[in-house]
Formats: structure tokens, C-alpha cells, sequence
């Protein structure tokens, strides 16, 4: 394990420009992109789930039976749902 210096803000810049791009060493960082989709997903997921409650309530749902569909408790869901 190697020690971490501590560079200041213009050190770190110094470094950065010494680096030569014929010879860095490169990622592979694909297998990041199941990691961005995923979280993607996630977000359009919230924001369906958001979009639903809101609906929900607007057609007379109770936070109770919101609450139920949820999986949680109905102070939670209004807390998390309660506002636009």
C-alpha cells in the first residue's frame, strides 16, 4: 500500500500537465456503464414512482392505502410525497 501525499491545488495542476498522453497509463471504463444505466433506471424509476403517488392523491387515494403500495409507513409516505 502506498502513502497518499497531500498536494496543493497547484501541485495537483503541476502534475497534471507533466503527464504525457503518448504514454499514461489507460482505463478500460466500460464496465462502468451498467453502473450509469443502472442508476439512470433508478432515477426514471423515483421519478414514476413520485409521478404515481402524486396522481394517486390526486384521484382521492389515502395516504394509508399509499402508504400500503408503498411498503411503508403512511407518516413516511407523506413526508417523502407529501410536497411537489
Amino acid at each position: 500500500m502506498t502513502a497518499r501525499i497531500r498536494l496543493s491545488d497547484q501541485e495537483a495542476l503541476d502534475r497534471i500537465e507533466e503527464i504525457d498522453p503518448a504514454t499514461a497509463p489507460m482505463r478500460d471504463i466500460s464496465a462502468t456503464e451498467p453502473i450509469r444505466a443502472a442508476v439512470a433506471s433508478r432515477a426514471a424509476a423515483e421519478r414514476a414512482v413520485t409521478d404515481a403517488v402524486h396522481d394517486a392523491r390526486a384521484r382521492g387515494v389515502t395516504w394509508v392505502e399509499i402508504a400500503a403500495a408503498l411498503g411503508v409507513s403512511h407518516q413516511g409516505a407523506r413526508q417523502r410525497y407529501g410536497t411537489r
